[in-house]
């Protein structure tokens, strides 16, 4: 299924998402449930255990995670796309995949670190003025946590589409979301409401039921993190077809594709918009 990559509203990002992830729900959900469907059956087992199976996920994460945004890449980009190949094109980048989410995880932690260096100094040295000091630095460290945190929010689409790892895709990302600060706070807000209230609620449903319930809770967090992944991406195009005509570009490769294959350009297959 084609679907017709353009700029789009707010609400359209939104919507699209919804839609990719109904139409391809076996391949999404199924990939993103590779994760969280043991991460909840993993408080069905002893203590030792649980702590292995909790090893166990966190070790194969970003193979999933990158397998996951390879596979709705492909299918927002109308290419044939199954769960092995998905997971054959996650593995081909998994170590700079990997190794860029630890230079992330190294910029937050060397804030959060630089805030807790701050408030042991406060109370070593006692004086008012370092109280002082400490609650500016909370005041002005964690918005700045927060701030880069939604400005490298398309660093997964940047690796996987665009093959930039490190330093590059942070700042890639941060290009994309120059500008635009709020919107994409916006639709990471609006797009975790709307499925982490109905997982939620279901949730304390199925709660109650044994096995079974935590087995679908799992199910409810598979769909849940499949649509934020889906939107994230869908997003990350529409940033693309907003400061870089991304959707004149990729219709003109699609153009001279059929004429490659010695089909009519015009072949007025129908859009999904």
């Amino acid at each position: 299924m084609e679907y017709n990559i353009r700029p789009l509203s707010f609400a359209e990002i939104l919507d699209r998402a919804l839609r990719i992830l109904v139409d391809n729900a076996v391949l999404l959900i199924g990939i993103s449930a590779i994760l969280c469907i043991p991460e909840k059956t993993a408080t069905l087992v002893g203590p030792r255990l649980q702590f292995v199976v909790v090893l166990i996920m966190l070790a194969v994460s970003p193979l999933l995670h990158a397998a996951l945004t390879s596979a709705i890449a492909d299918v927002y980009l109308a290419k044939p796309v199954t769960i092995a190949s998905a997971y054959k094109s996650g593995w081909s980048i998994l170590l700079p995949f990997f190794g860029t989410y630890l230079v992330v995880y190294a910029a937050m932690t060397l804030v959060v670190g630089g805030l807790v260096a701050l408030t042991f100094s406060a109370k070593a040295i006692g004086s008012s003025a370092m109280g002082l000091l400490v609650v500016l630095g909370f005041l002005v460290g964690i918005p700045f946590l927060f701030f880069l945190l939604i400005r490298w929010t398309l660093v997964g689409p940047v690796m996987i589409v665009e093959r930039r790892f490190a330093l590059s895709a942070l700042r890639r990302s941060s290009d994309l979301v120059k500008g635009v600060w709020w919107r994409t706070f916006g639709i990471l807000l609006v797009a975790a409401v709307i499925v982490q209230i109905p997982v939620g609620a279901l949730g304390f449903l199925w709660s109650s039921i044994p096995v079974v319930g935590i087995l679908l809770s799992g199910l409810g967090a598979s769909v849940a993190a499949a649509y934020s992944a889906v939107a994230i991406l869908v997003y990350y195009f529409d940033r693309r077809c907003r400061i870089e005509d991304f959707d004149l570009r990729h219709l003109a490769e699609q153009i001279r594709s059929e004429g490659a294959q010695g089909s009519p350009v015009m072949t007025g297959v129908a859009s999904v918009d």
